[in-house]
């Protein structure tokens, strides 16, 4: 169902009789905007007021033309008389301002957003800013006075260890390092900053939510990327290896690697082509056209391409958007957590994007990073340095709260010509690429440890499409997938997207690795499924499966989005786990109503009595005790499930472990100390 505008009518406002002011709101005015509903303005937006909260916006608001205060001395001056308020990651207020060619703003709204994780504190958390203030009214937003700010180091000045406190720096996408933002400095919309989360003030301000303050910058965006670090030409920095320039030091008498990467490389591609960006917007920015009339990126080596041209051309190949993840945000049936290092990942695979949509829609002061892992030197004009353009406008603002396949926008904003305050559809961004009608499967893997997602998923990815053949991508993530090589898996080439066939690629292993586990420790694996596109995620797939095969308990079970596969952590896990697609390894299937979860199986202890819970898989179950020399210490046949076992047997002291046999198969190993 299709949510409406609400018609405001003249309640709590007033209209200017100027015919390019249509709304006007004067102070002792309430404009509430709730949660879902939409309005638009078909002239300019003038607040008069000088009291917080006198616009509160919790929904959408677009205005076609001007966004400006009023003649009261102070009117929207500060911010606050205009808020759009967060109340969740999926319901949160957006404005959208048309960027007309004589556009223009001059009052001030807050832009609301949860505070920074303190993980973050002793560092710098990654930011946008869609306002074009001076840079040191940012310190207002956090009820300190412009003079915190701290800006005197000036930019490509090797200014010591003073370049560490002052309170913004600025991605470079055409350096490779971060500038300094010094006191005169305004903002720019789209770039990328880091916000100093050092200091002790800002350290004790950044707490529940914050009123990011500004005047809105509505324009359109452009920007290049052609990423050299300075002394060297294209030419000879596309010749070196990561480990001839890693230890060179920047302006700043930064070393590279200090934040590019502490690893040893001879690649000529890692560490460049670092593109970082931020929405510019004070509404959702949509990124999902790679083709088309609103194709936002383009590569510029040897004449003007898309992402899609560019692939095609075989210039460059798996190009991916990144974006850092908030807590709470990953879904897998129930909600989990993820820590400040995990991104979600986009990927485009020469014919659609793969990967998870939300890397697709960047919300308000949210940042993005471009990457390019695979180029054709050659096709890309005897350069490893991929020459870019970013382009933002209108048909890129979106007021959708979730990602939406390309193409597949729902009805727009009004003509601009229409002077009244109307109700219409909920408005998207229109991009011109269009899904592929091609079959389309996705699993996404995500590894999970006392409720916290361990890094950013991995992706087994099937199509009609050839099945990947490039080299391998090393990756140090906890979780990720082997490559594949004929029918088997290629424990050589780990990978955080795998490609196979779906109609050649039948009932054959793909690989599921890890690094860095605990030995000892418990986790859990899964699971997000994919169908058509990666718009459309299903708890089940309506065709062919997924399947899990766990090569120690010998057992395959059909992969769903609200199961997860619970196991303890051992040396060879990283072998453990194979998925297949359409046939499971003969006679290791479960039957669908199995549940396979380690966790349903487990022993507590009742006052002086240890205790077996068994899972609710099958009626009878075998169970045998050995201890830490793989002794059999006692056995048991054909134990009744339905009540809980006591474990006697266990009355010493020592380490034990019992193995449980369902009379269905599946065989659960359960260590104890006792």
């Amino acid at each position: 169902m299709k949510k409406r505008f609400l018609f405001i009518g003249f309640l709590a406002l007033k209209f200017s009789l100027n015919a390019q002011t249509l709304t006007y709101v004067d102070e002792g005015a309430k404009f509430y905007v709730s949660s879902g509903a939409l309005v638009y303005s078909g002239g300019d937006w003038e607040l008069n007021a000088n009291t917080a909260a006198t616009v509160e916006n919790r929904g959408g608001i677009m205005i076609v033309g001007n966004y400006k205060k009023g003649t009261r001395t102070n009117a929207a001056s500060d911010g606050n008389e205009f808020v759009n308020v967060y109340t969740s990651d999926s319901d949160y207020g957006q404005v959208i301002i048309r960027s007309g060619s004589n556009t223009t703003t001059d009052a001030r709204m807050v832009m609301q957003k949860p505070a920074a994780s303190s993980s973050y504190f002793g560092a710098t958390y990654p930011i946008s800013f869609p306002f074009r203030d001076n840079a040191n009214y940012l310190m207002r937003s956090f009820g300190l006075s412009t003079s915190d700010f701290v800006g005197n180091c000036a930019p490509n000045n090797p200014c010591g260890t003073q370049i560490f406190n002052v309170t913004l720096r600025k991605w470079n996408n055409n350096t490779i390092q971060h500038d300094p933002v010094t006191t005169t400095n305004t903002f720019a919309a789209g770039d990328y900053y880091l916000l100093n989360l050092r200091p002790a003030n800002m350290q004790a301000v950044m707490i529940n939510t914050i009123n990011y303050k500004g005047t809105p910058a509505p324009a359109s965006y452009s920007s290049t990327g052609k990423s050299v670090i300075p002394g060297e030409t294209e030419e000879s920095f596309s010749l070196l290896q990561y480990n001839e320039w890693r230890n060179r030091t920047n302006q700043y008498n930064e070393a590279y690697f200090t934040y590019l990467g502490n690893i040893e490389s001879t690649s000529r591609t890692y560490a460049k082509n670092v593109y970082r960006f931020g929405n510019p917007y004070t509404s959702n920015l949509d990124l999902s056209a790679f083709d088309g009339a609103n194709a936002w990126l383009k590569i510029l080596n040897v004449s003007e391409r898309t992402i899609k041209g560019a692939t095609d051309d075989a210039k460059i190949k798996n190009f991916n958007i990144s974006k850092r993840t908030a807590n709470f945000d990953i879904n897998w049936g129930r909600t989990g957590s993820t820590n400040s290092g995990t991104y979600y990942v986009a990927q485009y695979d020469g014919q659609q994007w793969t990967g998870n949509a939300q890397a697709l829609l960047i919300k308000p002061l949210e940042t993005f990073n471009l990457n390019f892992p695979l180029i054709n030197p050659t096709n890309l004009g005897n350069t490893r340095i991929v020459n870019i353009r970013v382009d933002f406008n209108d048909n890129h603002k979106t007021f959708n709260y979730s990602p939406s396949a390309p193409g597949t926008a729902t009805e727009q904003a009004p003509p601009i010509t229409v002077q009244s305050v109307k109700a219409t559809g909920r408005m998207a961004a229109s991009t011109s690429s269009s899904v592929s009608s091609s079959p389309f499967y996705q699993s996404e893997i995500i590894l999970v440890k006392d409720n916290v997602i361990q890094s950013t998923p991995a992706y087994l990815v099937g199509s009609s499409l050839p099945t990947e053949i490039s080299s391998a991508i090393q990756d140090n993530d906890a979780v990720y997938v082997y490559g594949i090589n004929g029918s088997e898996i290629n424990r050589s080439s780990k990978k955080k997207f795998t490609a196979f066939n779906v109609n050649e690629y039948v009932g054959k292993p793909m690989g599921i690795g890890f690094n860095n586990l605990v030995a000892g420790a418990n986790y859990s694996l899964n699971f997000n499924l994919y169908e058509g596109s990666i718009f459309s995620s299903p708890n089940k797939l309506s065709g062919e499966k997924f399947y899990l095969y766990d090569t120690l308990t010998k057992q395959s079970v059909e992969i769903t989005g609200d199961k997860s596969y619970d196991f303890i952590a051992d040396k060879d896990s990283d072998k453990r786990f194979e998925i297949y697609w359409g046939i499971p390894p003969s006679g290791s299937f479960l039957k669908s109503h199995d549940v396979v979860n380690n966790a349903s199986t487990f022993i507590y202890k009742d006052e002086n009595v240890r205790k077996l819970r068994f899972a609710n898989v099958a009626t009878k179950a075998d169970v045998e005790v050995y201890d830490m020399a793989g002794k059999l210490v006692s056995s048991f046949k054909n134990v009744p499930t339905s009540t809980d076992m006591q474990l006697q047997q266990l009355a010493s002291n020592g380490v034990y472990i019992l193995k449980v046999t369902y009379s269905n198969g599946l065989v659960v190993t359960i260590k104890t100390i006792n």
